[in-house]
């Protein structure tokens, strides 16, 4: 029995040696293994962003301009002080030098279009970068802050992070009411008014003429047909004013 145990077991010897016995397999773990990629969920792009390119013909204040076209664009995001105000002229003059007669580009917030004015609302970026981060570190220029803000979360917190003085106008631009200068020395006497005829009470009075009525106050339906007319900007008493042209309703309508 001892010799056969011996003989069987240099057969099987011999076997593996030669390769005839199958390997073992055993299973590969998910670390060690090259496991296949997951394919990501795919996200229904419905409210892409969307860009064009044009170029600024005028600017109205620091946060408004007109595009080729005539169409009207208001900066989203930010708010600049109004035009008839120091710090607003400050404004006007920045966006002129930036952007006046040179091509930006005009990008949507997914949702958002028109305001209640008409005006599209657009980022705008520039050969410089991006404009409203521009405009928003001067003291002319806030982050806006008057009712809802469009631009989007990202955009306003990166807004915020820049604009470190808020904003400083100023009071709107008046007329000069300087007064004249004092007289040195006497003063000329002043000519005594010649004395009024008598008039015979016999002589028939004129009768008064009545006033001609006054002309009704222009309207205008919005500030680009008031533009237009060259009135603007409109203050609150004066004909063509009215609420619905004054967007921030501090009495001056299409600044």
């Amino acid at each position: 029995m001892r010799i056969v145990a011996l003989v069987v077991g240099a057969v099987t010897a011999v076997l593996l040696l030669a390769g005839c016995v199958p390997e073992r397999s055993f299973p590969t773990s998910g670390a060690a293994g090259s496991a296949a990629p997951v394919a990501a969920s795919p996200v229904a792009d419905t409210d892409a962003a969307t860009t064009t390119g044009t170029t600024v013909t005028r600017v109205i204040d620091g946060d408004t301009f007109v595009v080729d076209g005539g169409t009207e664009v208001r900066v989203l995001g930010i708010d600049s002080c109004e035009a008839p105000t120091a710090g607003g002229r400050r404004a006007t003059r920045a966006a002129e030098d930036a952007i006046l007669g040179q091509a930006v580009r005009l990008t949507t917030e997914p949702g958002v279009d028109l305001d209640r004015y008409g005006r599209q609302l657009r980022y705008v970026s520039y050969a410089d970068g991006d404009f409203a981060e521009m405009m928003v570190r001067a003291d002319h220029t806030a982050i806006y802050t008057k009712g809802r803000n469009d631009a989007s979360a990202a955009v306003q917190a990166r807004l915020r992070s820049l604009d470190g003085n808020g904003r400083t106008c100023g009071t709107a631009a008046t007329s000069s009411t300087r007064q004249p200068a004092p007289v040195v020395g006497n003063p000329s006497p002043k000519p005594q008014p010649k004395p009024r005829p008598a008039v015979s009470p016999r002589a028939p009075q004129p009768r008064p003429v009545a006033a001609a009525p006054r002309p009704a106050a222009a309207s205008y339906k919005n500030c680009t047909e008031a533009r237009a007319a060259g009135v603007t900007p409109l203050h609150r008493g004066e004909p063509g004013y009215a609420a619905k042209l004054d967007r921030d309703g501090d009495g001056v309508a299409c600044e």
